[in-house]
């Protein structure tokens, strides 16, 4: 692996996900949606509803961990994860599904969440996907200039309602 300019990517490796890696691909989770996460949004109109709202992330991180661990990556780090993705095929209609993308917050930047994409992206070609989907809060503006970046097209918006009873 080459290295940036600090030497911040010298070693790190993509790889399929490993049970054993768990605590620590959700803890990234908690730690890397901060102001861009439905729950928190709703957190913060409504109050906690239930669990707190990293809680709420790392269950649906959890859920594709649990339901579909062949297709979840992570990068790994010095022995470390620093970031994963949670993927989901959608054979009938050759779509891969990019559910959860997340990388560290000290290494959010440097080219990690990009590799670790370029992979995904790779394991749907090798499953016999045609396409690939991944989706944002139009609030977070950094994923809205990284996908489009490498040749994502925003093909909808989707707007989230909510009201207590």
């Amino acid at each position: 692996m080459k290295s940036d300019d600090d030497g911040t990517l010298r070693g790190l490796k993509i790889r399929g996900y490993r049970r054993r890696d768990r605590a620590e691909v959700l803890q990234i989770a908690a730690a890397s949606f901060d102001g861009v996460s439905l729950d928190e949004n709703i957190q913060q109109h409504f109050g906690r509803i239930g669990h707190e709202w990293r809680q709420l992330k790392q269950q649906a991180v959890d859920y594709d961990l649990g339901g579909n661990p062949t297709s979840v990556l992570v990068a790994e780090l010095d022995g470390r994860i620093v970031a994963f993705a949670c993927n989901r095929l959608y054979r009938q209609r050759r779509i891969g599904h990019v559910a959860n993308l997340a990388v560290a917050p000290p290494l959010q930047g440097k080219g990690i969440g990009k590799l670790l994409l370029e992979a995904s992206m790779q394991h749907f070609r090798d499953t016999g996907m045609r396409y690939v989907r991944i989706e944002t809060l139009a609030q977070n503006e950094k994923a809205d200039r990284f996908y489009r970046s490498i040749g994502f097209q925003e093909v909808g918006r989707q707007v989230y309602f909510f009201k207590e009873l």
